[in-house]
C-alpha cells in the first residue's frame, strides 16, 4: 500500500479522535472523508464505531462505489460526501459534523446570520440550512451543489452540518471556528442585549477585507 493510503487512513482517525474528545461527534452520528482526486478513492469513517476507538484498519476505502479496504462497514452518509466533493472539486475533504450549537440550528431549520462578530462575518457570512433530506438515499444530498459552491460550511435541517475544504484540517477547523462563535454568542445573550457591528460597517468588512467570503468567492 502506499504511503499516501496510510496517511489519509491516519488523518481520519486523528481528526475523529480530536472530534470525540470535544464532544462535536459521537458513535452514531458525523464522518470524515478525504477524497483521493488522482486515484478516485474516498477515505471514510466506518458506520456505527465509537470514534475514540478507531483504527486505520476500520477506515472504509470506497472507488467506483465498491468498498475494497476496510474491517468495517462504510458509511451510508457516504453520499452526502460524494456530493459535497463533486460540487466542490477545489476541496479533497468534507466533515459531517452534529456540534451541539450548530446542530440545534440545524434542529430548528434556521440560517444563522450573525452580526456581533467580525470572525464570522469574514469567514461565513451566513451559513445556510438545506431543506431535510432522507439519511441513507439520495435526497440527503438534495440542494447542496447550490448552496455549498460559495459556502464552505452549510447546516442540514434536522441532520447536522457539513464542512468542506482543501484537506480535512481546514474542514474540521471551520465547524470549530463556527461552533465556538456560537458557544459565545449565546452566552452573550444570557448576559444581556446582544451589540451587534452596524450595517454599514459589515458591508464595509465584506467587500475590502481580502478575507472575506465574498471576496473568496469573487460574489
Amino acid at each position: 500500500m502506499s504511503d499516501k493510503n496510510t496517511e489519509f487512513k491516519k488523518e481520519i482517525v486523528y481528526y475523529a479522535k480530536l472530534l470525540d474528545e470535544k464532544g462535536l461527534v459521537n458513535t452514531l452520528e458525523g464522518n470524515l472523508s478525504i477524497l483521493d482526486r488522482e486515484t478516485g478513492k474516498m477515505y471514510i469513517t466506518p458506520s456505527g464505531t465509537r470514534k475514540r476507538f478507531l483504527n486505520e484498519d476500520k477506515i472504509a476505502v470506497v472507488k467506483d462505489k465498491e468498498q475494497i479496504e476496510g474491517t468495517v462497514k462504510k458509511s451510508s452518509e457516504i453520499l452526502l460526501h460524494e456530493a459535497a466533493l463533486k460540487a466542490r472539486p477545489d476541496c479533497n475533504a468534507a466533515a459531517h459534523i452534529h456540534a451541539p450549537y450548530l446542530t440545534a440550528y440545524a434542529y430548528c431549520g434556521k440560517d444563522i446570520k450573525l452580526k456581533c462578530s467580525t470572525t464570522f462575518s469574514l469567514v461565513f457570512e451566513e451559513i445556510p440550512c438545506l431543506p431535510y433530506g432522507m439519511p441513507g438515499t439520495i435526497h440527503i444530498a438534495d440542494g447542496i451543489e447550490d448552496a455549498i459552491k460559495d459556502h464552505d460550511l452549510i447546516l442540514l435541517e434536522n441532520h447536522g452540518c457539513i464542512a468542506v475544504g482543501k484537506t480535512l484540517e481546514d474542514a474540521v477547523k471551520i465547524i470549530e471556528a463556527a461552533e465556538e462563535v456560537l458557544r459565545i454568542y449565546h452566552i452573550t445573550k444570557e448576559i444581556g442585549p446582544v451589540h451587534n457591528i452596524s450595517d454599514s460597517d459589515l458591508e464595509e468588512l465584506y467587500n475590502n477585507h481580502p478575507g472575506s467570503r465574498r471576496n473568496r468567492y469573487g460574489k
